[in-house]
């Protein structure tokens, strides 16, 4: 997948065989949800859509937006917001829905906006501070991704996809004040400062 394939409606999936592999295991497509940059391996993505038509189902979780119908394959729709317990928005020109395989069956994400794929290498991913995560939360939140300023929440698309009840809000909750604070601090921190000082801080779970 490349950065063209954020345009458009709908996106269609790779044409051989071979296309998934040449997405490395470091590229994350970035999303957002309630102003916080999330990520999840940009090989487990199929493709985007934009809102299309989608059908209620009755007495299904609240997280589940509905279906619809992707060229013949029923495609079931979660919303990533109601997910995690976040309030709710209005959908509108930027909401996109990201389409992964899951178990053999195609399964939509609804979030607020997909703004690109990048690689974030391993060296950049720091583990979750302990002050921030819960045994549960551990199970789909993978790490936090450095790229200068930013700070994206990495998650296991599986976990995400698996897990029937609402996630843990208020572990993503820590877990973005983390990193917003943490980008605050950065933001603070004379231009002549370390980086690396910074990253120590999340590493700890401390921010100064």
């Amino acid at each position: 997948m490349t950065n063209e394939a954020l345009r458009g409606e709908v996106h269609e999936p790779p044409s051989d065989d071979t296309a998934a592999e040449d997405v490395e295991q470091d590229q994350f497509l970035i999303f957002t949800a309630t102003g916080q940059e999330f990520g999840i391996q940009a090989m487990r993505v199929k493709e985007i859509s934009a809102m299309i038509a989608i059908t209620k189902v009755p007495n299904a979780p609240s997280y589940i937006e509905g279906i619809l119908n992707l060229r013949g394959r029923l495609v079931s729709i979660i919303n990533f917001r109601t997910k995690f317990g976040f309030g709710p928005k209005e959908k509108d020109e930027d909401t996109r829905i990201v389409i992964v395989e899951h178990d053999g069956f195609p399964i939509g994400i609804m979030v607020d906006n997909v703004e690109e794929v990048i690689r974030i290498p391993q060296e950049n991913v720091q583990k979750l501070p302990d002050a921030a995560v819960t045994t549960a939360s551990e199970d789909y939140l993978t790490g936090v991704g450095i790229l200068d300023k930013r700070l994206i929440v990495l998650l296991d698309a599986d976990q995400l996809l698996t897990k029937a009840e609402v996630l843990d809000a208020d572990a993503l909750r820590r877990v973005t004040a983390e990193a917003q604070s943490q980008k605050k601090t950065e933001e603070r921190m004379p231009s002549g400062s370390s980086a690396a000082s910074g990253d120590n801080e999340l590493r700890d779970g401390r921010t100064q």
